[in-house]
């Protein structure tokens, strides 16, 4: 799986990366949020600690979350399997890269300051030895986008990509599954915790309620760890009500959200010693 908040086509629950390839081709990208999560700055003290990180974030399409590290001194570090996305990325920011082939991996495209490096290529052909390890894995709605048989495989890969004493950022959706088989597959917190329970700390950090919403229309509206799945009354006020969308098979932005439930949850976790 090669992209985040992807959708699967009626009755399946795989997407090849070929799939995922043509998506960008034909412009099927809606996931595509041009502004950065307003939760990085909310978070900004806790997840970088007010000095320079290393930050890795898996199945990064051209995310602005990265040019928003970056632009604050970050090293990140990314890897997409859509070279399209790669490309757009860049000129879109109005960046040269340097780009050179990596053997067994893919094509890496790098910053003159060689603070900003995203691999074109397959996730699961990164290693600890092609990449390095990090202060922060950075996986925002990513887990989510991947095949439901690679979840343990990508477990292990994100940890061996963090340092002992790194921090690991984890957003997922959660809703009935009735509704979309997935991708993106509803996470649940029994999931998280049975798949990182066994080597992570985990802190359930941020949660919100997005029912009624279209997961590629969400506007991220950012609470506080406190404030998690309250709604702010005044924004409500001030919003015209969506009109209702039936939902399409063929749509998971419209399926999920005729779901009962949509929850969308942040994680913060660390290696246990």
């Amino acid at each position: 799986m090669s992209g985040s908040g992807v959708e699967a086509e009626p009755g399946d629950t795989v997407m090849s990366n070929e799939a995922w390839k043509q998506r960008w081709v034909d412009r099927n990208i809606a996931f595509h949020q041009d502004k950065p999560d307003p939760y990085l700055a909310e978070e900004e003290a806790r997840m970088f600690g007010g000095q320079p990180r290393t930050v890795f974030q898996p199945l990064c399409g051209k995310t602005t979350d990265m040019i928003w590290m970056w632009e604050r001194g970050h090293t990140v570090v990314g890897v997409e399997v859509a070279e399209q996305g790669v490309r757009e990325f860049f000129e879109e920011n109005g960046l040269t890269p340097e780009s050179e082939a990596v053997e067994n991996v893919g094509t890496q495209y790098t910053t003159k300051d060689g603070r900003l490096r995203l691999y074109a290529a397959d996730l699961f052909n990164l290693s600890m030895a092609v990449c390095g390890q990090f202060d922060v894995i950075y996986d925002r709605r990513s887990l989510v986008a991947i095949n439901t048989a690679d979840h343990r495989r990508y477990r292990d890969l994100l940890l061996s990509l963090m340092k002992p004493d790194g921090v690991y950022y984890l957003s997922v959706l959660e809703y009935d599954p009735a509704v979309w088989p997935g991708p993106p597959h509803s996470i649940g917190d029994s999931l998280v915790r049975d798949l990182y329970g066994e080597q992570c700390n985990i802190d359930l950090v941020l949660e919100t309620d997005r029912s009624g919403k279209n997961i590629n229309d969400i506007a991220m509206k950012t609470t506080t760890s406190k404030e998690a799945g309250s709604i702010d009354a005044k924004h409500e006020d001030e919003t015209k009500p969506e009109p209702e969308t039936k939902p399409k098979l063929s749509s998971a932005g419209a399926a999920i959200k005729s779901s009962s439930y949509v929850l969308d949850r942040w994680y913060r976790m660390t290696l246990k010693q």
